[in-house]
């Protein structure tokens, strides 16, 4: 009967210790395993549910609110944001990568959260101007980081029509052909 007690005793002091993280709350981790299990449901379905898809949304933005200072709020914010772009929702994504710009900004991820507000203002909502002052950032605070490669490349790309993309890429992959002959 004692190694009923020893068992939960054991698995508390294994959670609690060895680790560099802060100890985490009973009610984050049982947040995080709601969110897990939403998600879950959310993308089985194969079906587009934009009402469950927003709850969603509501769901990672409430923990985010909850536990601003937990390890996953600004992961969760970029999660909502992505969510919010794949809705058609361009400016509520611009405002959750601002929110984690100013947040989180020395978060491990910023940069892909750069990258995407500059996408987003470029491609969602044709704001040229404001694009290449992130995509700017990214070249300036990440030089070695391959997404400022892909900002250089979507600055020299920016006002361009589908149009003329193509026939710029046209006339690359011509010019790489006859240089390989």
């Amino acid at each position: 009967m004692r190694h009923l007690y020893i068992l939960p005793c054991v698995l508390l002091l294994v959670a609690c210790g060895g680790s560099d993280e802060p100890a985490v709350d009973a009610k984050v981790i049982e947040a995080r395993a709601r969110i897990r299990a939403k998600e879950d449901s959310l993308f089985a379905n194969q079906a587009f549910d934009r009402r469950n898809a927003q709850g969603m949304v509501d769901v990672y933005k409430a923990f985010a609110a909850a536990y601003p200072l937990d390890s996953m709020a600004p992961e969760y914010l970029l999660r909502a944001a992505d969510v919010l772009k794949g809705m058609h929702e361009p400016e509520q994504s611009i405002a959750l990568y601002d929110r984690i710009i100013q947040d989180y900004p020395a978060w491990d991820q910023i940069v892909t959260v750069l990258y995407m507000k500059g996408l987003t203002l470029d491609d969602d909502l044709d704001r040229d101007g404001e694009a290449k002052v992130v995509y700017q950032q990214v070249i300036n605070n990440f030089p070695e980081h391959p997404f400022a490669r892909d900002a250089k490349a979507m600055i020299e790309n920016l006002g361009l029509s589908d149009e003329e993309l193509i026939a710029k890429f046209k006339a690359m992959n011509a010019d790489s052909s006859t240089a390989d002959q």
